[in-house]
């Protein structure tokens, strides 16, 4: 059981629960006093992971198969304090493998949805 002050680095954030929160305290980068037996704390990284999003076979709008790869740089925003709970919700107490794999899944449904309404054109077109 961990109590007293705890400490995180600056890639990570302290999700404090229990006993005088009515919500988790979200502390990213920091310090604070846990009580022993009353209060829960984990950890969530906040480190950025770079992901390849492959998608070996797309179909565009018209119907051409493509190859597409892309690269992703992710992070969970730890400053703001909306989307570190909206993360907390979804991610915390998973491994970081998970989360990137989480990441990598929705990254490549919405690569192929985008690809998928574009022409071959549109694609290649310089922006």
């Amino acid at each position: 059981m961990t109590w007293g002050f705890v400490t995180c680095g600056p890639n990570e954030a302290l999700v404090i629960s229990g006993c005088c929160y009515s919500k988790p305290l979200l502390v990213p980068g920091g310090r604070a006093f846990i009580w022993p037996a009353v209060q829960q704390i984990q950890r969530i990284s906040l480190n950025t992971m770079t992901l390849i999003v492959d998608s070996p076979t797309v179909y565009t709008s018209q119907g051409v198969p493509i190859s597409v790869t892309g690269i992703a740089q992710v992070k969970i925003q730890g400053q703001n304090e909306e989307m570190l709970l909206a993360a907390c919700e979804q991610f915390l107490g998973k491994p970081e493998a998970e989360i990137q794999h989480i990441a990598l899944v929705t990254l490549e449904g919405h690569q192929r949805a985008i690809m998928g309404s574009m022409t071959v054109e549109e694609i290649y077109k310089d922006p």
